[in-house]
């Protein structure tokens, strides 16, 4: 089978997605997807990291414009609520009371900051120090993501590299102990195509790497397919180069999710 789903899209609520949420869903019709899921970018407190995310009262309403569509695209395509929710050190209680605000499908857990400020991001441009810093730093909040048990699925696992220096043998221990977390606690790994549209790359990749994919299948860490889509043609983006892959490596099947539970079906 193809790939069915698409759970992690934006709106413009974010400041830096464009486009109007039904073209998200037309897109996914149109090249046959069963699913689509919003999860634009959770409000975090006190303005932080506030030039890339919706605001706090605007929460409410993003749910609401979900649960909409949902209604409006019954029958067509099953519309899931979902929300990129930021890790930052120090804020679980704020994070915790997020997660139980609205009946989301499921939440993406994303490490965007190294600090507690959000001013660090976790794949600096132009880096001139030692970038294994920067990946241990980045793999050991993933970790804190994963144990705080209020996600559902790990974001872009390698997001580091689009600082253009890609992880060398130094990283590979810390790659390996977070995946063993992420398969103690249970959690799902994206495969992000988004990779294909960052210029910042090497090259034209997604998140992460195929040998991460084949380390976290020998772990049976359960994997899904996402586009991270900002406009409404990024949807389903390299889906099927991706399927071929993955049945290349042995996949045989992926995770969707609906009202906080997950299921596997046969790709």
């Amino acid at each position: 089978m193809p790939i069915l789903v698409d759970y992690h899209t934006h709106t413009p609520r974010c400041k830096h997605a464009v486009g109007p949420m039904e073209g998200y869903v037309e897109k996914a019709i149109a090249i046959g997807l069963e699913e689509i899921g919003f999860s634009d970018h959770n409000p975090l407190p006190n303005g932080l990291g506030s030039n890339v995310r919706m605001d706090e009262r605007e929460l409410d309403a993003y749910v609401a414009d979900v649960l909409k569509l949902r209604e409006r695209y019954r029958g067509k395509i099953a519309v899931r609520l979902g929300l990129e929710m930021d890790y930052v050190e120090g804020l679980d209680d704020y994070l915790e009371k997020q997660r139980r605000a609205h009946p989301w499908d499921y939440v993406i857990g994303s490490v965007h900051y190294l600090d507690r400020a959000c001013k660090q991001i976790s794949w600096p441009r132009n880096f001139a120090g030692d970038i294994h810093t920067i990946y241990e730093r980045y793999y050991t909040l993933v970790r804190q993501l994963a144990r705080t048990g209020f996600y559902d699925i790990v974001a872009h696992f390698d997001l580091p590299k689009r600082s253009a220096q890609d992880a060398t043998e130094r990283e590979a221990a810390a790659v390996t102990q977070t995946l063993k977390e992420v398969a103690r606690v249970g959690m799902c790994i994206e495969i992000n195509t988004s990779g294909h549209r960052h210029p910042e790359l090497k090259r034209p990749e997604s998140y992460p790497t195929w040998p991460i994919v084949a380390e976290a299948l020998a772990l049976g860490i359960p994997l899904t397919v996402n586009s991270d889509a900002h406009a409404p043609d990024h949807v389903g983006e390299q889906f099927p180069a991706v399927a071929a892959k993955l049945r290349e490596l042995g996949c045989k099947n992926l995770a969707r999710f609906a009202g906080g539970k997950r299921q596997m079906y046969a790709l």
